[in-house]
Parts: C-alpha cells; sequence; structure tokens
C-alpha cells in the first residue's frame, strides 16, 4: 500500500507581500482614524477657515471673464459641497468607517495570510464598507471623490490578491 503524504501549502512571496501592505496601510488607516475622531472637536475653526476660503476663491471666479456660466455653477457647486463636507461630524463618521472598514481588511488578510481563502471575501467586505461609507457619509461630489479615492487601491487589491485565489484553501 502506497503512503501519500500532503504537505501543507506554502504561502507565495506575492501574498506574503499583499499582506504586509494591507498590514501596513489598514494599520495606518486605524491610528489616522483615532486621531482624526479624536481632534475632529478642534477641526471647526478649520472649516470656518477653508468655508472662507472657498468664499474667497468663489467671488474670484465670479469675477472671471473667461468662464461660461455652466463653469462657474460648476466651481460654486464643487466648493459649496467641500465646504459642507468639512464638519466636525462629518469628519468623525468618515473616522468611524475607515476604522471599521480597516479593522475587516486585517481581519481578512490575516485569514489570507493562513492561506484561507474566506479572507479574500472578507477583505472584500471591508472595501465595499469603505467605498459605500464615504457615500453614505458626505454624499454628493465630495462622497464620489471619498469614495473613488478610499475604492482605488482597494480594488487593485483586490484583483491582486483574486489573482492568487487558487494558492489558498
Amino acid at each position: 500500500m502506497e503512503e501519500t503524504q500532503l504537505l501543507p501549502k506554502v504561502r507565495s512571496t506575492f501574498i506574503t507581500v499583499l499582506c504586509i501592505l494591507t498590514f501596513v496601510g489598514s494599520g495606518y488607516g486605524i491610528f489616522s482614524g483615532i486621531l482624526n475622531i479624536a481632534t475632529s472637536s478642534s477641526l471647526e475653526q478649520t472649516g470656518e477657515i477653508v468655508s472662507e476660503s472657498m468664499d474667497e476663491a468663489l467671488d474670484q471666479i465670479e469675477d472671471e471673464d473667461n468662464l461660461s456660466e455652466n463653469q462657474k455653477q460648476l466651481f460654486e457647486s464643487f466648493f459649496n459641497s467641500i465646504s459642507e463636507s468639512l464638519t466636525p461630524e462629518k469628519i468623525r463618521n468618515s473616522a468611524i468607517v475607515n476604522i471599521l472598514s480597516c479593522l475587516i481588511t486585517i481581519g481578512g488578510a490575516f485569514m489570507m495570510w493562513n492561506l484561507n481563502k474566506k479572507g479574500f471575501y472578507i477583505y472584500i467586505v471591508g472595501i465595499a464598507i469603505a467605498i459605500l461609507g464615504m457615500i453614505f457619509v458626505f454624499g454628493g461630489i465630495m462622497g464620489a471623490i471619498t469614495a473613488a479615492s478610499s475604492g482605488f487601491w482597494g480594488v487593485v487589491m483586490i484583483i491582486l490578491y483574486g489573482v492568487n485565489l487558487k494558492d489558498m484553501n
């Protein structure tokens, strides 16, 4: 009778690098989220300064003769969206979403580190929370911009992890 010995799968270097990048990036996201929550109440003055700067920029745009009315309205809409989004409450809420997302992606990366395929799907949930959470917290143009910036690298990492699913159990 022939005996076959099953060797445990060895984690590829690529999965190792991806997981380390996730640990570092998500760890930084958690740290910055905690920092944003701690300082969000002091950001009210900063929001007022930004709002004043936006008003000055809008006045300059209104005086610009080279821009059409549609372009001026687009700039006005964009600047108003930014001003409305920089409230302490929205910054605090986005930090909470970011921390939750990062905790989930770290959990998924830890499972993939151990070659558990379920971690990939957990990682996707973490990225989806980041994208949808930013849309929900900020809404409008600012929500789209923050969701796109949150989601771009997340989607890149999902693709890179997905390429390596064959190496996981």
